[in-house]
């Protein structure tokens, strides 16, 4: 199969007007007469009914609901935000959910956004394709976003195919060649794959997994459209890291699921998939990727991750309520130095719109008053506002137009990438932080961070193999 070059940034421009408009065809009202509200009372993992509440973040509304500049006079629907641990195998997990049609079918997200993203999926699909795939052999993407991971195998002898529900991505896939299903994959449509185009060498989940409430269905559609011989390699953020580094802004209605490995492997064996290998990296401020074979067996090296997350006390409650002090000192900190710059008669702008941008600036009561205004980089975003707070969101190139003299790196985990683009606003004498209120600099040798508080987002360089 052959693929079309990379995007330009004039091609994604074009494109972008596209794609608002069919955001506004396709993502759909939010509101209490149409939403089906309901809890979740049983573990995503084992079944089990052992759930605990250990934290709340309020009730907020849906992380990527943009407002159009003609929706600022209606109110928002918001929902409960608060998070259960199943006691019996240690899945951290959302209480309710929002029905998928309603975040999924329009997407913000695109993963060619960001260079560091779209370079770590390629290496990986490299190294399986490499490990797993024959010459003419199908390698399936769950969850393929604007279709940047499956593109980067344009010269390779193989066949790609994309399901991914959001409508608006699909459009990007499709221009750079990738054949896409806009569908939820699940153990019918898995079914069907199989019989139409043969069984997959590899399957590739990233970021995935936490978005879908019926994981038994996933596994089963796993089972149904994996070759006998073939891999399932899978991507989430770690449990570990959240709590290590009080990530509690990753936690919104999209991510229903909140992984260690341990509930992972009472999932997988539930449905006679066996977890074989786990590594870390310091993507999205700390993921795990998973290989995952048919049958049971329990490495020595996933074992040993195990007991380490033992130690770790990542399955008790004091754990998180450890993070909630964490979380409410994180809310006192940042509202006080945002007041603090605004008494000085500094302008602190936002930087990226990313769903825990939302999340954050809700959970800490930030509105236009302390943040007047958000840049990001997806022309999509740009013209809208944050749900719930209301800030609008400019191109990056407002920030120095407007003056702004202190951007909050909202989008932390590229905190590296946006310092190192933002020379200029840099040279004018403004200054970046992220919401630990570390300050970031391009300095000759590379981007540095200066501060040093404990507990709050901080990015790690290690790679770790378990």
């Amino acid at each position: 199969m052959t693929t079309a070059e990379p995007l330009t940034q004039q091609t994604q421009q074009r494109l972008a007007d596209r794609l608002k408009r069919v955001w506004a065809d396709t993502h759909p009202e939010l509101s209490p007469a149409s939403i089906a509200q309901w809890e979740r009372c049983t573990c995503r993992a084992c079944g089990r009914s052992q759930l605990v509440d250990v934290l709340c973040l309020g009730d907020q509304p849906p992380a990527n609901a943009f407002l159009s500049p003609g929706d600022t006079g209606r109110r928002e629907t918001r929902f409960p935000l608060s998070v259960r641990l199943c006691e019996n195998c240690g899945m951290l997990q959302l209480a309710h959910v929002v029905p998928p049609e309603m975040l999924f079918r329009a997407y913000s997200f695109f993963t060619s956004s960001s260079n560091r993203m779209g370079e770590h999926f390629s290496m990986l699909m490299g190294r399986f394709v490499e490990e797993s795939v024959p010459s003419g052999g199908l390698v399936v993407e769950i969850g393929s976003n604007d279709g940047t991971a499956l593109a980067s195998l344009r010269h390779r002898r193989v066949r790609v195919l994309g399901i991914d529900p959001a409508r608006n991505v699909s459009v990007m896939a499709a221009s750079r060649g990738v054949p896409t299903i806009t569908e939820f994959f699940s153990e019918p449509l898995a079914a069907e794959i199989a019989r139409t185009a043969g069984p997959a060498s590899l399957i590739v989940a990233c970021n995935v997994l936490g978005h879908i409430d019926d994981l038994d269905d996933v596994c089963r559609g796993i089972q149904r459209l994996l070759d006998p011989t073939g891999t399932f390699v899978f991507e989430v953020p770690y449990l570990g890291d959240l709590i290590e580094r009080a990530e509690f802004d990753t936690i919104y209605h999209e991510h229903l699921s909140y992984f260690a490995v341990r509930p992972l492997v009472a999932l997988f064996q539930r449905h006679g998939l066996a977890l074989t290998r786990v590594e870390h990296f310091p993507v999205h401020g700390g993921t795990i990727r998973g290989t995952v074979v048919r049958g049971e067996t329990l490495t020595d090296s996933v074992r040993r991750r195990i007991e380490c997350e033992e130690r770790m006390q990542l399955a008790e409650p004091s754990t998180f309520a450890r993070l909630d002090e964490r979380m409410r000192q994180t809310r006192e900190s940042l509202r006080s130095w945002l007041q603090m710059q605004r008494d000085a008669g500094l302008t602190v702008w936002g930087y990226g719109a990313p769903a825990k941008g939302t999340v954050l600036l809700n959970y800490c009561g930030i509105d236009t008053e302390l943040l007047p205004a958000v840049v990001d980089s997806t022309p999509m975003k740009q013209g809208l506002r944050v749900p719930g707070t209301r800030q609008p969101i400019f191109p990056p190139g407002a920030l120095t137009v407007q003056k702004a003299q202190r951007a909050l790196i909202l989008a932390w985990n590229h905190a590296a990438e946006i310092t190192a683009r933002e020379c200029e606003f840099q040279t004018a004498g403004g200054r970046l932080f992220t919401p630990d209120l570390r300050e970031w600099k391009h300095e000759p040798g590379g981007v540095e961070f200066f501060g040093d508080t404990p507990g709050g987002f901080r990015q790690s360089l290690d790679v770790d193999v378990y």
